[in-house]
């Protein structure tokens, strides 16, 4: 998997085969039906990947917003899994400051993080998590948190 902008990755190559089968558009029950047949290690790599794409592109705010957050649990299991426990716990942090329970519902978690011109201030987590997992490099970028999870995608 090598584009221009981004060095390559092996990681990718553990969930590629159930891309397809992955839903979080629907909710946590269509969620947790669509990973139960896909080994635990691929729900983990497509968890982080999707939610760094997301913290990257529009900070925590995005990821809850949008469909992805009804995986942050298992993105950040994914992140303890691979050997990042403090991004692990900066996800458990973002995840806390929408209330206990963790609202797996899009159309609450929509509520609590706010619209895009009223939303919520994840401020500090994000920088936090662009700091241990992400790069400041634009061409050729390789985020902090890819050398963890292609050897976790190597591990047995």
């Amino acid at each position: 998997m090598l584009h221009i902008f981004n060095a390559p990755r092996e990681y990718p190559s553990v969930y590629l085969p159930y891309y397809d089968q992955f839903n979080f558009y629907d909710g946590r029950d269509v969620w947790l039906k669509s990973i139960s047949g896909i080994p635990q290690k691929a729900v983990h790599l497509f968890c982080i990947h999707w939610l760094h794409l997301e913290v990257y592109n529009g900070g925590f705010w995005q990821y809850f917003y949008n469909s992805t957050g009804v995986s942050a649990s298992e993105a950040r299991d994914g992140f303890l899994a691979i050997g990042m426990r403090e991004v692990a716990s900066i996800v458990e942090s973002a995840m806390a400051e929408l209330g206990e329970p963790f609202p797996f519902d899009k159309r609450a978690r929509e509520s609590i993080v706010g619209p895009p011109d009223d939303r919520i201030d994840f401020g500090e987590l994000d920088d936090a998590f662009y700091a241990l997992a992400d790069t400041d490099q634009f061409f050729r970028k390789l985020p902090k948190f890819v050398p963890y999870a292609d050897a976790y995608a190597k591990s047995n």
